[in-house]
């Protein structure tokens, strides 16, 4: 699945529902939601701004090098994006920037390198029961950097995992954790970030 856009095309992309896929030997991504496929300066919003937003994806099953990569623009962030019962078997996780209104539910994603989850620039993040069965010793499981705004909650890691979350950037904000089964030795805080924004209920 592969949606495409550039500054400059404008139009909008909404209201797109894709549910009960099986892909295999997927040797790029599985997914893919780029609003900066040809790279480009940030500009005032426009009839020349694209838009993704409203894409609803669920029971889906993917054998792939990348998992999936969504990526809007500075001044139009791709929004209302939700994952439900969606599993990865991948070299590299999902990555996630420039983002808004994104919600992740019952997803699990095995990689061979790095995190399985990497999320940047991103406000308003709902993380409900995300999991790797094959955790890797040094990467995190979860990486957040300059997020605003996120809910990690029924978190329940694998016994061999050894940090499952890195929350990193000067301008993360609100991150709140609950209903989680994992001790703070699992959660990583860059020194640049102040950690009366990360909330344990």
């Amino acid at each position: 699945m592969r949606l495409k856009t550039v500054r400059g095309r404008g139009g909008v992309v909404e209201d797109i529902r894709v549910d009960n896929i099986v892909m295999k030997n997927i040797k790029d991504q599985a997914i893919v939601l780029d609003m900066e496929y040809a790279k480009s300066s940030p500009e005032p919003v426009s009839e020349r701004t694209p838009q993704f937003r409203n894409i609803r994806l669920s029971n889906i099953t993917a054998y792939t090098n990348e998992a999936m990569y969504i990526n809007g623009i500075e001044e139009m962030p791709v929004s209302e994006i939700s994952l439900h019962d969606v599993v990865f078997e991948a070299q590299r996780g999902i990555t996630i920037k420039n983002a808004k209104d994104i919600q992740l539910h019952n997803v699990r994603v095995n990689t061979t390198v790095g995190s399985s989850l990497k999320v940047d620039n991103t406000e308003r993040l709902l993380i409900n029961s995300f999991e790797t069965a094959k955790p890797l010793p040094g990467a995190s499981v979860i990486s957040l950097n300059n997020v605003k705004q996120a809910l990690l909650q029924n978190a329940w890691p694998f016994e061999n995992t050894n940090k499952y979350l890195e929350i990193t950037g000067e301008h993360t904000k609100n991150i709140n954790l609950q209903d989680n089964l994992f001790e703070d030795e699992l959660i990583l805080v860059g020194k640049e970030v102040d950690t009366k924004e990360i909330k344990r209920n």
